[in-house]
C-alpha cells in the first residue's frame, strides 16, 4: 500500500492511498475460507459449500470490509509514525476516483481529507486573571440556616394548604367534558406547593382545605410525561392519552415544621459541645460555605485561565473541513442554518482543549502511573470512610486500587481530577491571582459563562 499526502491549506492535508491485490488478497482469501468453514448454507454439509459459490454470494462485501480494514488500520499509523496531530477523523473524497471496480478488483485508489491541528505556543507572562470568591454575607449564611432547620424539621397536619405544604390526595383522570371518567385512571399520589413551576397551578392549590377538589391541568403539575406516569401509577404511553384534566381530591396536608435555632440544632450539625451558642453557630456556617464556595471558585479560576490563554494565543482551526466533518458525524441530518449555528460554540470548546492539552504538553502536567495509583487508593478510603468502614491496607488496597486502574473509564475520569488539579495549582502558582469579592448572583454568572 502506498499513502502519499499531499497539503490543500495551512491545515488541511489530503491523503492519496493505493492498494495493489498483493495487499488486500491475502485478508480476503481468509476471509472467504473462513466464510466456507462456518457456512451452512441448504444443500450443503456445513464446510462443504464450493468456494465458487462462497464468492459469488458473499465475495464483494468481503472484499469492501477487508479494503477498509486495511486502509483504516494503515492510515492510522502512518498519522502515528508522521507525528500528525489530526483534528477529528480523515474524510473520504471517493468521488473524486475513478477507475475502481469492485466487481473487477485490481488497484484501488482513494483520497481522504485532513483537518490537522495548528502549531501554537502558550504563554502564561503578562496575563492578569482575578480569583473570584463569593462575599458570604449575612443574608448568605441566613439561607443555609433556614436549610439546616427545615433539613431537621418535622412534618405536622395543617387545615389549609399554603407556602411550601405538600398536599396528599387522589389524582383522579377526567374525560373531555370535565367529568370523572369510568375506569379512568385515579391514584394517590403528593403535590408540593413549593416545587411547582405554574403560578396558576399554586394558586389554584393554595388556601385550599382537606376534601377539596381541584381541576388541574396535568403538563402543569409534573415535569414530564415520565413524572406524570409515576403520579397516576401507569405507564409513559398512557398519559399520551389523557382526554381532558385532572381532578385532585386533598387528603392531607403535611407542613415542614422547621426546629429551632438552639443547641439541640448545633449539636445535631456539628456534634454534641462542637458549637456553644448561636453566633459561633453561623460563624461555623459562614466558614463552611466560604469553604464549599472555594471549591466552585477553583473550577472557575481555571475556566478563566484557560478562557484568557485561548484568546491570547488566537488558534486557527480548518473551519471548512470541521464542518464537514460536524455533518457527517451528526446522528441526523443537519441543516446549513443548524450547523451555522452551532459551529461557533463546538470550536470555542475546541480550542479551549487544544490550549489545555498544550499547557499539559508544555508544563509536564499529564497524570503520572503512581499519581492514578495514589489517587485510586484515596478514593476507596474515602468510599469507605462514608460507611463508617476501616479501609482496606496492603493487598487488599492495592488489588482494590489494581481493578479500578483496569477500567478505562475509571482512568480517564482519575486521570481527568487529577490534571484539573494540577493545571489550578500551577496556574496559581504563575499568575498569583488577586481575590476578587463578589456577590453570590455575580458568582453564579461567571460559573455559567466563564
Amino acid at each position: 500500500m502506498n499513502i502519499e499526502r499531499e497539503e490543500t491549506g495551512t491545515l488541511t492535508a489530503t491523503l492519496k492511498v493505493k492498494l495493489s491485490p498483493e495487499d488486500y488478497t491475502p485478508g480476503v482469501e481468509k476471509a472467504l475460507k473462513e466464510q466456507r468453514r462456518n457456512a451452512t448454507w441448504p444443500g450443503f454439509r456445513p464446510g462443504q459449500v464450493p468456494m465458487t459459490i462462497v464468492k459469488k454470494r458473499v465475495g464483494k462485501a468481503v472484499l469492501v470490509n477487508e479494503v477498509e480494514r486495511l486502509i483504516g488500520e494503515r492510515i492510522n499509523q502512518y498519522i502515528q509514525e508522521n507525528k500528525l496531530r489530526v483534528l477529528g477523523q480523515p474524510l473520504p473524497l471517493n468521488e473524486t476516483i475513478e477507475g475502481n471496480n469492485w466487481d473487477q478488483p485490481g488497484e484501488f485508489q482513494f483520497m481522504y481529507e485532513m483537518g490537522l491541528a495548528p502549531s501554537f505556543d502558550v504563554e502564561l507572562q503578562g496575563m492578569a486573571v482575578n480569583y473570584p470568591l463569593v462575599d458570604v454575607n449575612e443574608e448568605l449564611v441566613q439561607r443555609e440556616v433556614s436549610d439546616m432547620q427545615r433539613r431537621f424539621g418535622t412534618m405536622a397536619d395543617a387545615e389549609t394548604a399554603e407556602g411550601k405544604d405538600m398536599l396528599l390526595g387522589d389524582l383522579i383522570e377526567l374525560d373531555a367534558t370535565g367529568a370523572i371518567k369510568p375506569g379512568g385512571l385515579m391514584n394517590r399520589t403528593t403535590i408540593s406547593l413549593e416545587f411547582l413551576k405554574d403560578e396558576a397551578t399554586r394558586a389554584a392549590l393554595t388556601g385550599k382545605a382537606v376534601g377539596a377538589e381541584v381541576t388541574v391541568d396535568p403538563g402543569k403539575v409534573a415535569e414530564n410525561h415520565d413524572d406524570l406516569a409515576r403520579m397516576l401509577n401507569t405507564d409513559h404511553e398512557r398519559v399520551h392519552h389523557l382526554e381532558g384534566g385532572l381532578l385532585f381530591r386533598i387528603a392531607e396536608i403535611k407542613r415542614l415544621q422547621p426546629v429551632a435555632v438552639d443547641q439541640a440544632l448545633f449539636d445535631r450539625v456539628y456534634g454534641e459541645g462542637a458549637v456553644a451558642d448561636e453566633a459561633a453557630f453561623r460563624a461555623r456556617v459562614k466558614e463552611g460555605l466560604e469553604g464549599m464556595f472555594r471549591r466552585d471558585s477553583d473550577r472557575i479560576f481555571k475556566r478563566l485561565a484557560m478562557k484568557a490563554l485561548s484568546e491570547k494565543a488566537a488558534v486557527q482551526l480548518p473551519d471548512g473541513f470541521l464542518k464537514r466533518w460536524i455533518r457527517m458525524n451528526s446522528d441526523k441530518p443537519m441543516t446549513d442554518t443548524d450547523l451555522e449555528a452551532g459551529y461557533p460554540g463546538y470550536a470555542e470548546g475546541l480550542k479551549r482543549q487544544l490550549v489545555e492539552d498544550r499547557v499539559i504538553e508544555k508544563y509536564g502536567l499529564e497524570a503520572k502511573g503512581e499519581e492514578l495509583d495514589a489517587f485510586a487508593k484515596g478514593y476507596i478510603a474515602d468510599q469507605f470512610a462514608q460507611y463508617g468502614m476501616p479501609a482496606p491496607e496492603g493487598e487488599d488496597l492495592q488489588r482494590m486500587a489494581g481493578r479500578m486502574l483496569g477500567d478505562r473509564e475509571q482512568i480517564k475520569r482519575m486521570r481527568d481530577a487529577i490534571v484539573d488539579q494540577k493545571l489550578t495549582a500551577h496556574f496559581k502558582a504563575m499568575l498569583a491571582p488577586k481575590e476578587q469579592r463578589v456577590s453570590f448572583d455575580e458568582f453564579v454568572n461567571l460559573a455559567r459563562t466563564a
